[in-house]
């Protein structure tokens, strides 16, 4: 709100149209504790269709995706090439949460998105699945995905908890990612069979 001009933002209808975790999202992303903050309605559909539809959404529809349709939904053997990412992650997450730095803490977490995505970019699960040559390299990417959106649903879930607990369901995980103790990798065991891709955050149009 502005009280010079008079003009506020209806948290209850934003909430509405585009989801709680989505306002969520956008106010800890944009709006940092103890300073002003910029809210436009222009702002939040970019970030909601870049970060959380396009960025976050994508990727776990992707890996659950390609996991049912390489290895008929089943986890494969563990791999641990995003392993190193995901510590850095959630060690950055877990002191800045500690700090009360929430935006940095929710800036931390976006960066094991991002480097989830680009590893896709990287190994291109569609190519590998072409040749049978490939198939431990094919195993490695869709373990790495698969667990790296397992450890965001817990990272996340102090901030999104409703898409944290879709994300659990999606990947056939019981119970809720409410404790941190669940962000330690290798999670995911070999042989677990997951469930069905479910769009997180319904795309918009601009």
């Amino acid at each position: 709100m502005s009280k010079s001009e008079g003009n506020i933002v209806d948290p209850v209808a934003v909430i509405n149209e585009w989801g709680v975790d989505a306002f969520r999202f956008y106010v800890v992303r944009e709006l940092d504790i103890g300073a002003d903050g910029n809210w436009t309605d222009a702002g939040f559909k970019s970030r909601y269709n870049s970060e959380l539809a396009n960025g976050l959404g994508n990727l776990l529809n992707r890996s659950i995706s390609m996991l049912r349709k390489y290895r008929n939904g089943y986890v494969p053997n563990q791999s641990n090439v995003l392993a190193g990412d995901a510590q850095k992650a959630i060690s950055e997450t877990r002191r800045l949460l500690m700090e009360n730095k929430l935006q940095a803490a929710l800036l931390a977490i976006w960066s094991l998105v991002n480097r989830a995505n680009q590893y896709v970019e990287q190994t291109a699960p569609f190519k590998l699945a072409k040749d049978p040559a490939k198939a431990g390299q094919l195993d490695d990417a869709l373990y790495n995905l698969a667990e790296v959106c397992r450890i965001l649903a817990v990272l996340l879930w102090p901030f999104l908890p409703l898409t944290a607990s879709k994300i659990f369901l999606q990947l056939g995980l019981p119970g809720t990612a409410d404790k941190f103790t669940l962000s330690q990798w290798g999670g995911l065991a070999p042989g677990h069979s997951i469930g069905a891709p479910v769009p997180l955050f319904p795309k918009k149009e601009e």
